[in-house]
């Protein structure tokens, strides 16, 4: 019960979404693995063979009988379920408190962010999240010193996203090595022996499409990371969301250091202590990757994902400082309240970690009350003004799919519009809750910028999607500096500032028989659909 209730909290305060985000990407693939006649002709749907996962393999059925969007959202929902009751057991297994795990699962019920960005549990079903609580059920199993079954579970989830697995089975093989003495030779051995079998179908399917590719691309590095996956890539460059996230990954951390240095010695901890130093190492990697080094498969692997574990551990071990504190009532009840309310309730990592800096740093109780409110307000005011100012939240459940003007404009299109129609889109359209053109409409467009998310797992598909895109947006792809906020409104410029002499141009070049627009723009061509938000024009 409390796993179900925290499952409600969290899915009705962060939201669910359907077809937005990365599920942009996943859907239309999902969508041409059963019915290949959609899309016809277009490059783009050809990248699905690039994802070496089986996961939305297990969706075609739902999707034929018409039941993907409750399937996926029952999915999420498990998914949810799983990585409390996950994060629970993990700490129970290292703290041995039921009050520790109490506040590891009230700890996880809102979404931290840490390095690059992503939360512990996000707003729609996506692999990375899907194969989370198994994961974490995995490093459960290790730190009960039963290594075999750990590394058949990470070997399973390798086939459903490969990236997650990877991290997971580096953390291990670190601790195996660290501590070879206490894990065996013959058992480390064998637990790789047997994620390598369990891991085996998409890795014959991996070799047998592509190998691995060692060549450094900086050309192709730099036009992906300064054009949409910037935060994905440094660490500190010079936009103030990036490097929000990045002082938040190395807050989770510092809590993760206070706790560790309070909480008594147990087997375990030497165990999470080479996680973590895992993870950093892969940060450092991808460090070096981003500044020098931008070899394909690194790149195309994104490890600075691996920073999700620092979090993970960072809160786990928070909890049980929390837990230890508060037995050993160790602190004032006023002081500890404030630091557990920054803990559970404040998003960004660095409210707890400011919080407990006063509280050891202000001596004066007078003061140190006064601080500890004006530290509490001012974290709250951060967190509701970031996520509005960045529109980075936005609650509700939408099981079909976002309802609005967009949206409509592509069931239009999906109605009344034959398979085999391309359109001319304003390419800036896709956030993280709005769908990319081909998601609802089933139709295919010249170019989007999000398709950039794509490219970053296919240098080739780079040489097709540059030329169409700077002719859809002139000169923006130049003025492209990392901020992906910025992007979108040089493309919309550069988009917007073309004439209906040159969408008839395009259309003629590409063979596109539609432009879509935001309203108010307006050009001299018939009007096919329109709704308050957008325009459909049919072109010669």
């Amino acid at each position: 019960m409390l796993f179900l209730a925290a499952t409600v909290v969290t899915v009705l305060f962060v939201g669910y979404h359907f077809g937005t985000f990365d599920q942009t990407i996943h859907i239309p693939f999902l969508k041409k693995y059963v019915d290949p006649g959609l899309f016809p002709g277009d490059p783009f749907l050809e990248l699905r063979f690039q994802h070496y996962s089986y996961f939305w393999f297990l969706f075609q059925p739902f999707y034929r009988a018409g039941l993907l969007e409750i399937t996926l959202f029952v999915g999420h929902c498990a998914a949810t379920y799983g990585t409390f009751w996950a994060l629970y057991g993990l700490s129970r297994v290292l703290f041995q408190s039921d009050l520790a795990a109490l506040l590891t699962v009230a700890g996880f019920v809102f979404p931290h962010v840490g390095f690059a960005g992503f939360p512990v549990i996000e707003f729609s079903l996506l692999n990375r999240t899907a194969v989370l609580p198994f994961l974490l059920l995995a490093m459960y199993l290790y730190l009960q010193r039963r290594i075999v079954p750990a590394y058949l579970l990470v070997g399973v989830m390798y086939n459903f996203h490969v990236i997650s697995a990877q991290f997971v089975v580096a953390m291990f093989l670190f601790d195996g090595v660290l501590h070879l003495r206490r894990v065996g030779p013959g058992r480390l051995a064998l637990g790789v022996m047997v994620f390598v079998l369990a891991a085996l179908p998409v890795l014959i399917w991996k070799l047998g499409g592509s190998s691995v590719d060692l060549t450094p691309r900086p050309d192709w590095f730099d036009v992906i990371a300064r054009g949409n996956l910037y935060n994905l890539f440094y660490l500190l460059p010079p936009y103030p969301h990036i490097l929000l996230i990045t002082a938040s990954g190395l807050s989770a951390l510092g809590l993760f250091v206070i706790a560790r240095r309070a909480l008594p010695a147990a087997p375990g901890h030497q165990t999470v202590l080479a996680f973590v130093g895992a993870a950093l190492l892969i940060l450092v990697v991808q460090v070096i990757t981003a500044q020098w080094l931008p070899i394909t498969i690194i790149v195309q692997s994104q490890i600075i994902r691996a920073g999700l574990f620092v979090l993970i551990f960072g809160y786990l071990y928070f909890a049980a400082y929390l837990a230890d504190l508060y037995t050993r009532a160790a602190w004032p009840p006023l002081e500890w309240g404030a630091l557990a309310l920054a803990y559970v309730g404040v998003v960004l990592p660095m409210a707890p970690l400011f919080v407990w800096l006063v509280v050891r740093l202000v001596r004066a109780p007078l003061w140190r009350r006064v601080t500890l409110g004006v530290t509490l307000a001012a974290s709250f005011a951060a967190m509701f003004g970031v996520a509005f100012f960045y529109d980075i939240w936005e609650p509700g459940v939408h099981l079909a799919g976002p309802r609005t003007d967009w949206e409509a404009a592509q069931v239009w299109a999906r109605a009344n519009t034959p398979r085999d129609a391309l359109f001319i889109t304003p390419p800036q359209i896709w956030w993280l809750y709005q769908s990319d053109w081909r998601v609802f409409s089933e139709r295919s467009t010249v170019a989007t910028l999000s398709e950039l998310l794509e490219a970053a797992f296919a240098p080739e598909y780079l040489d097709y999607w540059r030329p169409r895109f700077e002719a859809l947006a002139p000169g923006a792809l130049d003025q492209f500096r990392g901020d992906y906020f910025e992007n979108k409104r040089l493309t919309a410029a550069a988009f917007y500032g073309l004439t209906t002499t040159d969408f008839e141009r395009l259309a003629a070049q590409y063979g596109a028989e539609y432009l879509v627009v935001e309203k108010p723009h307006a050009y001299d061509l018939p009007v096919a659909y329109q709704n308050a938000g957008y325009a459909i024009y049919a072109l010669p």
